[in-house]
């Protein structure tokens, strides 16, 4: 199974869910998480690296895709392998459009799509969605709300959600804005951290559980 982390602007948090999810998803579920790394800046990688001298056991392992690896990771073939496969591979993809992306976006299970309620943000969340469209994406598009304030009323928010509704499932739960969300490590979730995402991520692989009939 491919889960991939994708936006067309970076600021979103998308590679701190992305740490999140496979933090979760390496806790809670007995299959195993694979990471790739093809954010050209490699946050996730080099987030990663730091945390080896932590005395806590890896949870799993990340490795970057770039141009000078060896192996075709993103090939059909291996795209198709990774799609059967019962270990999920889970993909932190940069905020920026690009060509290389392509075939990984059209192969995905799964695009998650994280977004907030700014004009820069709903505008660029809306390029990207036409994007997966030129390229005929076969993924299932999630979207879910980011660095999500309570207490503020975001005026685009019930336009924003009508029409992204359109192009695929918006999780009702939002992540809201949380400080401990800023520290997050590869190794474990704290507390609080897991209470910040908690409900957002059950609420994604049940739709994923769903999509595929499958247990996470």
């Amino acid at each position: 199974m491919i889960i991939t982390f994708a936006t067309q602007k970076g600021g979103t948090g998308k590679t701190t869910l992305a740490i999140a999810f496979a933090n979760f998803l390496s806790i809670s579920s007995e299959r195993k998480v694979n990471v790739f790394d093809f954010d050209f800046q490699k946050s996730f990688y080099h987030k990663w690296k730091e945390d080896e001298p932590l005395d806590i056991p890896k949870l799993y392992e990340v490795k970057i895709i770039d141009e000078e690896n060896e192996e075709p990771v993103c090939d059909f073939e291996n795209l198709i392998e990774m799609k059967e496969s019962d270990e999920v591979y889970l993909f932190d993809l940069a905020g920026t459009l690009d060509a290389k992306y392509s075939d990984l976006l059209i192969y995905s299970d799964f695009i998650v799509i994280p977004f907030e309620y700014s004009n820069v943000s709903a505008k660029s969340t809306l390029v990207f969605i036409n994007f997966l469209g030129l390229i005929e994406s076969q993924a299932e598009r999630v979207f879910i709300r980011s660095k999500y304030d309570k207490g503020y009323k975001y005026q685009n928010q019930e336009g924003m959600d009508a029409e992204i509704s359109k192009y695929g499932v918006l999780l009702k739960s939002p992540v809201f804005k949380r400080n401990c969300l800023q520290t997050i490590d590869t190794r474990k979730l704290t507390y609080e951290q897991k209470y910040a995402v908690k409900n957002s991520f059950l609420e994604l692989t049940d739709y994923i559980n769903k999509c595929l009939e499958i247990t996470l």
